[in-house]
Order: structure tokens, then sequence, then C-alpha cells
């Protein structure tokens, strides 16, 4: 199956499922934003969403319950199956369900159907959702019948620290959490957006929700506490110390507003992972910031500057910054620090 990772996902989802009409199939690891990416499609189209977690279904809770009424013997629907609008069905944790489920999900699918309730027209959208074996999830065989339903194509999720850097700027994960994962993901050896090990998970979820959470609302040893639980001892401890030397960082509305005495100075390279999200944050937030962002760049060693300009691209509207006229005077130079990064500007 196609490896994609989540950018590549939303345009197949928005492309393909919705688009085309044509069942997708979205295999990947717990807690790397699967639900989340489905969702966020489907509210960008201005589409409801019917988010169906299989495991916790019966044959019953499709088929209805038979009850004796004055037409005769009827079978009551579950209430939140739609009767109008237009949405996506999302089942999830498909092989996780009961054969006899799974089945049910077949004939929904493929005939727009199950028994005497009809999709309704702008409700025949379906993706589908699961686990691979490999995630040491639950995980049952998926009947090659089903399987071939999905014929908008299977698709394995991975993260990717570029998207998921523009995702959690977006939606206001903490600057210190964007810089940390960013920067472990391109200068340790081992994954930190990512990675299943003894008994730890560090998922993109986790630093989104429980690790952010942590860190903004909790303070001291429990602060501490609470991010070891979460991420692991070893792996809290290293973030912890990298919370402890941000806490060194100037405020960044300074640097925008023409203070760079921070900027001319020797520091760890970690902080200036943390600027660049700061950067990119602030200018996304505020379009009125964006040109005292672009100047602050261009006051930092041109690598750093090349990561903090391409966070800034993929944070911003594409239209905000082509308007932008600091931007255009100075092309030259902005192309000159996208080359030394090897990216195209």
């Amino acid at each position: 199956m196609k490896k994609v990772k989540p950018s590549q996902l939303r345009s197949i989802l928005s492309e393909v499922a919705v688009g085309g009409r044509l069942p997708v199939m979205v295999w990947g690891a717990p807690g790397i934003g699967k639900s989340q990416i489905v969702r966020d499609t489907a509210a960008s189209l201005g589409m409801s969403i019917l988010d169906l977690r299989l495991n916790y279904y019966e044959e019953t809770d499709f088929l209805g319950i038979p009850v004796r009424t004055e037409r005769g013997m009827e079978f009551v629907k579950y209430s939140r199956f739609p009767r109008s609008g237009r949405g996506i069905w999302f089942l999830d944790e498909i092989t996780h369900a009961r054969t006899s489920t799974q089945g049910l999900v077949f004939q929904l699918i493929n005939d727009g159907m199950i028994e005497d309730y009809t999709v309704p027209e702008g409700w025949r959208y379906f993706v589908g959702s699961s686990n691979l074996p490999s995630h040491r999830s639950i995980s049952n065989a998926m009947p090659s019948g089903l399987y071939s339903r999905f014929t908008g194509g299977h698709y394995e999720l991975i993260p990717d620290v570029e998207d998921w850097a523009q995702w959690a700027i977006a939606n206001s994960v903490d600057d210190r959490i964007i810089s940390f994962v960013t920067y472990m993901e391109h200068n340790d050896q081992k994954p930190w957006l990512f990675r299943q090990e003894n008994g730890y998970f560090l998922t993109p979820r986790t630093w989104a929700t429980g690790v952010n959470y942590a860190l903004r609302n909790l303070d001291g040893e429990i602060r501490s506490t609470a991010i070891m639980g979460m991420i692991g001892e070893e792996n809290g401890l290293e973030f912890i110390h990298y919370v402890k030397l941000a806490a060194e960082m100037p405020d960044p509305m300074k640097i925008i507003a023409g203070d760079y005495e921070w900027i001319r100075g020797e520091h760890d390279a970690s902080l200036w992972y943390l600027l660049a999200g700061s950067l990119a944050r602030i200018a996304s937030q505020d379009s009125e910031k964006i040109t005292g962002c672009l100047k602050a760049l261009l006051q930092m060693k041109d690598e750093y500057a090349a990561l903090a300009f391409s966070m800034i691209r993929n944070a911003v509207e594409r239209k905000m910054l082509v308007s932008n006229e600091f931007l255009a005077s100075n092309m030259g130079r902005f192309r000159e620090i996208m080359g030394v990064s090897g990216a195209e500007s």
C-alpha cells in the first residue's frame, strides 16, 4: 500500500474520497492523527462527519432492533444514522470490529444501504481507518471483499515532522514543544515525533494533548512527573532540560520589534528552532507582524534563517506573503538564504 504523509492524505481525502466519491482506507499506528485529519478535511469542505468506532458496535446497531408496530414488524435504526445533509462516514477501527459488523460495512459501502435504511445522496462518502498488525494493536484480517470495496485506495499514514509542525502552529501547540520535536527529529538518531519503545509511546497526539497540557497548566515537580509519565522518564528529563534552556530566550515580540541583541549572540542550536517556530506562529496569527518576522529572520545565520522562512511559508497564507512589500523588495536575499538549504524559494 502507498505510504503518505498527512498533507498528502488530506489531498487524497479531498480529491478522491470526496471529489471522486471513492471509498478510501487509511492505515496507521495509534496516535498519529488519522481521525483528526479526517475531521479536519470534513470541516474544510463544509461537511459533517459520522464517526463510528466499529469495535463498539454490534449487528443490531446497524440492522436495528425489531419492534412490532401497527404496520407490522419494523426495525428501529441507530438514531445517529444521517437522514439529510452532506457528510462523510468515518468507519474507524474496522479490523477491530466483529466479522458480522464488517459484513454490514461491506453492504453499506457497496450498496449504499442496509436493509430498509438507505444512505442519503449527500452522505455517500466513506473513509475507513484501522491499525496494521505491525502497530502492536488489535488487528484482525480484513475480508477480501471488504478490502476490495475501498476503490479509492489503501494508504498507510506515516508521521512527518514538517507537516505536524505546520498543523501544531495552526492549533496553538506550545512553541517549545514544536521546536523541541522538530529539532530532535532533525538532529537525533532516534525519532521523537513518533516512537514506540520500552512501554512508552511518543506520538503526535501525546505531544499535542498531554505534554501540551502539562507544560501550560502545571508547575514544579507535578509538571515534571506528569511529563515523564506521558513520554517516559529519560525522554521527559531531556525535554524538561530543554524547557529550562528555553527560559533564557527573550520575548520574541521584542525581537520582532527590532531588538536583535539576542540574535547576534551564540546559542544552543535548539533555541534557534524555538525562535523559528515562534516567528512562524506570530506571522500566521497577525499579518501585521509578518514584516517584522521577516526582518528578524534576515539577522539570523543563513541555515536558521532558511529554517524560519520555511516554517513561515508553511504557516502563513500564500497570498499574505505574496503581497508583502518587504519580501518582494528583498527577494534576492531570501532566494540566497533558501539556496543554502537547497530549498526552492
